[in-house]
């Protein structure tokens, strides 16, 4: 970078030393070289100083907010990272509950049918206890019916009177000879 000031000031210095046509002209040129070493030299300073107080510190808070940025970058994609991790955790627990609410309706379901079983077989037998309750009634009935016509019957035909004791003497008999 020195070297092409360098080359610069002389070609500067050379073409103003040319003088011609425009030599009583003050140009950006014309000058001595005493002059441009000067003008070097204080802009090489100004280089230096501002490196040292401003590009320095410019830089630095530069670096320092691409770190930040860096930084909350990562911290983007740790939140993200977790964000669908608990995601995915929620949809495992969903289907879990899910599972476990389908066991718990079909076990209920077992449970109901086997209990409306239990019922319908009670009520079942309960049913044919009252029957064959009713059928032996009805049955002991007829058979007394049936014993007081024969007594009634066979008095008439031996045409005697049995007293109450002897008709239920006869009853019991005629039942108890008719189960057998």
């Amino acid at each position: 970078m020195l070297a092409a000031m360098l080359v610069f000031i002389v070609c500067a210095d050379a073409l103003c030393s040319e003088g011609g046509e425009n030599a009583g002209e003050q140009s950006i040129f014309s000058g001595s070289f005493g002059d441009a070493f000067w003008t070097v030299l204080a802009f090489m300073l100004l280089l230096l100083v501002l490196g040292k107080f401003a590009w320095k510190p410019i830089l630095g808070g530069l670096k320092a907010r691409e770190l930040h940025i860096q930084q909350q970058i990562e911290s983007a994609e740790n939140a993200r990272s977790r964000a669908e991790k608990m995601i995915e955790d929620a949809k495992q627990q969903g289907v879990l509950v899910m599972q476990q609410a389908i066991e718990q309706a079909d076990k209920y379901k077992q449970l109901l049918a086997e209990k409306t079983r239990q019922e319908i077989f009670a009520l079942k037998r309960k049913t044919q206890d009252d029957v064959e309750r009713s059928y032996a009634v009805a049955s002991e009935q007829l058979w007394k019916q049936a014993a007081d016509i024969a007594i009634s019957v066979g008095g008439k035909v031996l045409e005697r009177n049995i007293t109450a004791q002897d008709n239920q003497r006869l009853i019991e008999e005629a039942v108890a000879g008719l189960k057998q």
